[in-house]
């Protein structure tokens, strides 16, 4: 583009529209690589990770010169941290809080209420909206209260379950989605509404031969059309139920629906897509992601991250969605086994939603590769001046590891579940 050029970052002022960056995203506190300067903090952000260069579109901001005098802004030395994170407080040890352990409890009886739920549903008796309130109500509480608990529960049950079922997954997605949800500012009544649609999202297929959901190999030609008629089987499901919300219905109708038409049933586009279904979509999408499907084995939490992105990027879902998704999940969300700078070998146990690449983390392997007696932990956003400078350098495989996930989860809560 003859209206875009590359200047250094110190020639970078409030008023220029930034194009691109020379970091890939994830490198960045920056999802979107394209947006109006607006703030000063936004080029003190860019320095500290690392910019050097940005490609600016004269055409929609200002150019070199012509930009406004802005108040010099300091840029914290390399080694120390931002004023945002030296004027926190220090670094909280694991919350063995009662309220940590009341969301293990809230995701136990919200899943024996959800699988109830769907038993009588497989018996052939219509979903009882009253009964399914109180479920998200009770969730929507202890994720307000304890966000971090409740992904740390959802990544425990990843890890101890062995079969799919419609009820762990409809749990799962509810789980996601209104955590989503909660970062997305969302109305009381949406919430309700995301909350009710999200755990009968997949409702449809209990009009579908019982092995289809549970299948463990590839599905067929056949099987895969049957398959993308469950969001229109739903509505014979729901065509029972009394006095469902008429947003909770487009939920379960257009949560395989995309912003490019390339979604099923009936590939509506941007204008004709529920806001709510696409958030559904996208918590839906997740955990599928991180789940073992139709022979398809798990991505590692940190890969279904990249593959959100790309998703977001290649115009299937809202971008500002995938980049509320990202902030809430984590680069690395909570469970991720990384591998540090150290040669340490860590697990993401909490998230600083200011820098997406440097969550708190619990070190259980030292320098030498053997499981640490005590293990340590840091906040890798505000790191103790006398201990070594400590960085993520990859995500790594569990089971590649031998690396008992659940006995590390369960120690982050206070307890098992």
């Amino acid at each position: 583009m003859a209206s875009t050029k590359r200047i250094s970052i110190d020639q970078l002022t409030v008023g220029m529209f930034i194009a691109g960056l020379d970091q890939p995203w994830y490198r960045t506190p920056f999802l979107l690589h394209k947006w109006l300067v607006s703030n000063p903090g936004d080029i003190v952000q860019l320095k500290r990770h690392g910019i050097l260069v940005v490609t600016i579109d004269t055409e929609r901001g200002l150019d070199v010169g012509a930009a406004t005098t802005a108040e010099p802004q300091a840029v914290p030395p390399p080694d120390e941290p931002p004023p945002a994170v030296a004027e926190a407080v220090a670094p909280q040890p694991i919350d063995h809080s009662p309220q940590a352990v009341s969301a293990a409890a809230a995701y136990r009886d919200a899943t024996a209420a959800v699988e109830r739920v769907f038993n009588d549903l497989e018996a052939g008796h219509p979903p009882k909206i009253a009964a399914l309130k109180p479920i998200v109500n009770r969730l929507l509480e202890q994720i307000v209260a304890e966000p971090e608990a409740m992904l740390i529960q959802f990544c425990l049950d990843k890890v101890r379950r062995f079969d799919a079922t419609l009820s762990n997954h409809g749990m799962d997605v509810c789980v996601l989605t209104l955590i989503l949800a909660v970062e997305n500012d969302c109305t009381e009544a949406e919430l309700e509404a995301l909350g009710l649609g999200a755990l009968l999202h997949d409702i449809g297929y209990i009009r579908l031969p019982r092995n289809l959901y549970r299948k463990t190999t590839p599905l067929t030609d056949q099987e895969q059309v049957l398959m993308k008629q469950h969001p229109q089987l739903a509505a014979t499901v729901l065509a029972q139920v009394d006095s469902i919300p008429d947003a909770v219905t487009r939920i379960i109708a257009q949560h395989h629906e995309y912003q490019d038409g390339s979604g099923f049933p009936q590939h509506l586009k941007q204008e004709g897509l529920s806001t709510l279904a696409q958030l559904v979509g996208l918590a839906d999408t997740y955990d599928e992601l991180v789940s073992a499907r139709y022979g398809s084995p798990p991505l590692l939490p940190h890969d279904a991250i990249r593959q959100l992105f790309v998703l977001g990027a290649k115009g299937r879902y809202e971008k500002t969605l995938v980049e509320v998704a990202i902030k809430a999940l984590g680069v690395y969300p909570l469970g991720s086994l990384i591998k540090l700078n150290t040669n340490e070998c860590a697990l993401v146990v909490g998230l600083n939603h200011e820098d997406r690449l440097r969550p708190r983390i619990r070190i259980i392997r030292g320098t030498d590769g053997k499981d640490q007696k005590d293990p340590i932990e840091v906040d890798l956003q505000n790191q103790a001046p006398d201990q070594p400078t400590r960085s993520i350098i990859r995500a790594l495989d569990p089971n590649q590891e031998h690396v008992d996930l659940p006995q590390y989860l369960e120690t982050a809560v206070g307890g098992p579940s």
